[in-house]
């Protein structure tokens, strides 16, 4: 019997390992701006059409393939630094704050495949716009980490679906519009220093 719990534990501990995501997710990427400030063509160059994200626990780190070349960096707390090329300061936001409210949500069943993961939809109203989040049980960090991290809906996302992470994600919102979607998934250790920010003078960022 012994032996048995000690099996038991053993199987367990592969698949939380193996459901808790540490590596690397890139995603293609479409934005537009509603407001008219920035054309279609300007989005693409500045920001560009890729997104990667290096994911370990609570850390994240994000980069933007565009001019801008904005990177993001999470360490795990409840702050989010920006660094962009044409800016030689740190940008700090918080991710404790709700951008949005949300209004109502609901689940649907799709027959969407990416990357042969089988999609399920959660659809989120807020009083921006609408939010639709295509996610797989097989894909997923553990939602504790991100319970506070109410920026982006975080906090929502991972609590509603368990923990499962963006495999497409659409938000339609009133000024702007975005889509991305999964190309690579890279399961590896990461280093720590990956998710350090840099060693700038920090300002907040002007919304």
């Amino acid at each position: 019997m012994k032996k048995l719990f000690i099996f038991l534990f053993f199987v367990a501990n592969i698949v939380t390992a193996q459901n808790d995501f540490e590596g690397v997710l890139k995603f293609k990427l479409d934005f537009k701006d509603k407001t008219g400030e920035m054309s279609e063509d300007e989005v693409k160059y500045f920001m560009g059409t890729e997104q990667t994200y290096f994911l370990k626990g609570k850390k994240y780190r994000s980069s933007f393939n565009g001019a801008f070349k904005m990177n993001t960096y999470h360490e795990g707390k409840d702050t989010l630094f920006t660094k962009m090329a044409i800016s030689e300061n740190l940008m700090y936001s918080l991710t404790n704050i709700a951008e949005e409210k949300i209004l109502s949500h609901k689940f649907e069943k799709t027959d969407v495949k990416i990357l042969n993961y089988q999609c399920e939809l959660l659809i989120v109203k807020t009083n921006k716009g609408i939010h639709k989040y295509y996610y797989s049980p097989e894909l997923r960090t553990k939602p504790e980490y991100y319970k506070n991290h109410k920026s982006g809906l975080w906090h929502f996302f991972t609590e509603k679906t368990n923990g499962a992470l963006s495999i497409k994600a659409i938000s339609d919102l009133d000024d702007s519009y975005s889509c991305i979607e999964l190309i690579s998934v890279e399961r590896k250790s990461l280093n720590d220093n990956i998710f350090e920010k840099p060693n700038l003078p920090i300002v907040k960022m002007k919304l």
